[in-house]
């Protein structure tokens, strides 16, 4: 969806138009689960903020101002949700609920056995799981994600390349 498509969408949400929420819903479901996920580590959760996330998106849909592009909006917005999810969760309830890595058997069991790509992906760290959500899924430069994690773009690049390897590792 192009920023302009975007804006027009939220207009008319603005004006009423639930179609346009589904338009908007439609493209950018898998990136904002994605990076909801990615967060909060939950699915549960994570499909609860994501379905919330959509519902803000239509009460807000008239102080929408196109400024950086409408992905690093909509990406910064479900990341402020699922940070404040997770400071309502209990803590100690959401370390119980994360699997542990590098505990997953021998290395002859991890060659035998069939490596899905979700299984590779969760063999990534936190920080490398979610760049590389954002570069494929959403299609953001390097530089955009740097500006939305908060961290140097030599640093996200470095993340990205370090994923990039772990799962070619993974790749039977």
């Amino acid at each position: 969806m192009t920023d302009r498509e975007f804006e027009q969408c939220m207009s008319a949400m603005a004006a009423g138009d639930r179609d346009s929420l589904r338009h908007i819903y439609d493209a950018y479901l898998k990136l904002i689960y994605a990076v909801v996920y990615d967060a909060i580590g939950q699915r549960e959760e994570a499909e609860d903020v994501t379905s919330e996330f959509f519902i803000k998106l239509y009460s807000i849909a008239g102080s929408y101002k196109p400024e950086n592009g409408h992905k690093k909006w909509l990406v910064t917005i479900a990341r402020n949700m699922a940070v404040d999810r997770i400071r309502k969760i209990d803590r100690e309830a959401l370390v119980d609920e994360i699997p542990e890595t590098g505990q997953s058997g021998s290395m002859e069991e991890q060659v035998v056995n069939s490596v899905s790509l979700k299984v590779a992906m969760e063999s990534l760290k936190p920080d490398e799981r979610e760049i590389v959500d954002m570069k494929v899924a959403g299609g953001f430069t390097f530089r955009e994600i740097s500006e939305i994690v908060g961290k140097p773009m030599g640093t996200v690049t470095w993340l990205y390349n370090s994923a990039i390897k772990r799962l070619r590792r993974c790749r039977l």
